[in-house]
């Protein structure tokens, strides 16, 4: 299959995704086509809910985040997303400090994600025919 000659992400498992889309390449690049728009604008609705110290937003971000990183396959990611929703439940009062360990580091796996989604859909495109997408 042509889209196995892609150079494998590592921020994100392509192959367990297609599993999940019944084999499916076509599913998978149209995925991969709305995902990558819909984690920029989460990254940026966290960073927004973070500095107005809104902590319900937050929880919300970040419990949708985990859905859709889970489904992506994002292992990185979502162990991330994991360390941020255990330090808002622990106090769900208490503001999300911009410079917060997990959310740097979940701010930096995001933006890698993004990359390489970018790139493994460009690879992707390169090697299979229009009509298969």
């Amino acid at each position: 299959m042509p889209i196995d000659s892609a150079k494998q992400p590592e921020h994100f498992d392509p192959a367990a995704l297609r599993r999940d889309l019944f084999d499916s390449t076509p599913a998978l690049l149209n995925v991969l086509h709305t995902f990558n728009p819909w984690l920029t604008d989460m990254h940026g609705q966290l960073r927004v809910a973070v500095e107005a110290a809104n902590t319900t937003q937050i929880a919300g971000i970040i419990h949708t985040l985990r859905g859709g990183l889970a489904q992506l396959r994002a292992q990185a990611a979502v162990d991330l997303v994991r360390q941020l929703e255990a330090a808002c439940k622990a106090n769900p009062t208490a503001p999300l400090p911009s410079d917060h360990p997990s959310l740097l580091a979940l701010e930096t796996e995001l933006e890698a994600l993004s990359v390489e989604l970018t790139q493994f859909l460009l690879a992707v495109q390169a090697v299979v025919p229009p009509q298969q997408t």
